[in-house]
């Protein structure tokens, strides 16, 4: 089963991102930045989703993070502004796409599965 590292702040989205993914994937759920860089001393996983405003540390710091240690790792951006309104298309190269809330779970899962090849 592909791992699935999910950030996110917001508890009921958090929830919403285990009830619709745990029946095809293993997700590690982490609600800051820290949690989840504690998690990935020991794991990679096949595909990052974060946030990109967290309570201790920012969601771009976390993809610098991960590709620094995990290259190869996929990451989806979840945020509530579009990032081409925002200015924040700098952290567009980083990552493979984002996604903007109120996230469609529809179009999250067919994200997942392109990139995850399944």
């Amino acid at each position: 089963m592909k791992k699935l590292l999910i950030v996110e702040d917001e508890e009921l989205l958090s929830q919403l991102y285990e009830d619709v993914l745990k029946k095809e994937y293993e997700v590690s759920l982490f609600h800051t930045g820290q949690q989840a860089l504690v998690w990935l001393k020991t794991v990679k996983p096949d595909l990052a989703i974060l946030d990109v405003k967290l309570p201790d540390i920012s969601g771009l710091k976390l993809i610098k993070e991960i590709k620094t240690k995990y290259p190869d790792v996929p990451v989806i951006m979840v945020t509530a502004y579009d990032a081409s309104r925002t200015g924040h298309e700098n952290w567009l190269d980083k990552t493979l796409d984002y996604i903007v809330k109120p996230v469609v779970f529809e179009e999250l899962k067919t994200k997942i599965k392109t990139v995850l090849d399944e």
